[in-house]
């Protein structure tokens, strides 16, 4: 880990460290100038990966590539990728950012050592936003909202529009689980129609709901957690065991997505498993 004050640090912080490259949809966007539809990384990325790792370092001992966005590749983008992986210079590292390997090829996951990153605590989260200056409050709420990723939640902090978007995401979740069962079925089916173009955006909105019902269990529970930051200002669970039936019915939900089960099925599914809530919403 780096020390975060030295020039290295802060130049690869900054992204304008001679030995340190990252690739992503934004980069490649800003190289295209937005010529292409921009949906995934394309061949002539994986080619301009292969013009900076044949270059030694400048200053260093290693140059790195951080490919983040990598399960964007298209079958061809990475089967192009393949001979990099094969045989990189002995002085480069290559690092693949993912939530889902699965979606790679099979032959680009076996050129890989395969490292899984899991949550932090809360705590650890909010420490480290102490750290950067906020206050008690501010670190408690984006804490949890930001599910233990210390990266996502400093810069929520730090870039203008991060924090609200968390908050909108987990606002969002709460509408959800405090309607109707007609509302929440209709959710449901909006969210299994955005599936196949946004992954993403659906499995946040399962994880921002399990957020949310995280809190109302904390909540009827009184466990001691501090009151001054409740993700869920005014959700009511009547249950202990209504709330842990919606977390595993979540569980089971993304299990069944990353499993290729029907979208509509898994989810509606697992909303009807939901036991029934007062409204809310979230407190600034």
């Amino acid at each position: 880990m780096g020390c975060g004050s030295c020039s290295s640090c802060r130049r690869v912080e900054r992204g304008i460290h001679p030995d340190v490259s990252r690739v992503d949809l934004a980069y490649q966007a800003v190289r295209d100038e937005s010529k292409s539809k921009n949906t995934s990384l394309n061949i002539s990325t994986v080619r301009e990966i292969g013009r900076f790792i044949s270059l030694r370092p400048a200053e260093s001992s290693w140059r790195v590539v951080i490919v983040d966005d990598v399960k964007t590749m298209q079958e061809p983008a990475q089967e192009a990728f393949l001979k990099t992986l094969e045989e990189p210079p002995s002085y480069v590292v290559i690092l693949l950012l993912t939530s889902d390997a699965d979606l790679l090829l099979p032959t680009v996951r076996s050129r890989c050592s395969i490292v899984t990153m899991s949550p932090v605590p809360d705590a650890l989260v909010v420490d480290a936003l102490l750290a950067q200056g906020a206050s008690a409050e501010e670190a408690e709420l984006i804490a949890v909202a930001s599910r233990g990723r210390v990266g996502v939640a400093l810069m929520a902090l730090e870039e203008e529009g991060r924090k609200e978007a968390l908050l909108d995401a987990i606002n969002d979740a709460t509408s959800w689980i405090a309607g109707d069962p007609y509302a929440r079925m209709v959710r449901s089916a909006q969210l299994a129609d955005q599936f196949s173009e946004s992954r993403d955006v659906v499995f946040e909105q399962l994880l921002s709901a399990e957020v949310a019902w995280r809190e109302l269990i904390l909540r009827l529970a009184d466990t001691g957690k501090p009151t001054s930051h409740p993700i869920v200002s005014t959700c009511r669970l009547t249950t202990l065991d209504g709330g842990y039936r919606a977390l595993a019915a979540i569980n089971r939900c993304l299990r069944d997505l990353d499993a290729n089960v029907r979208p509509r099925a898994a989810i509606e599914t697992m909303v009807l498993q939901w036991p029934d809530v007062t409204a809310g919403g979230l407190k600034e």
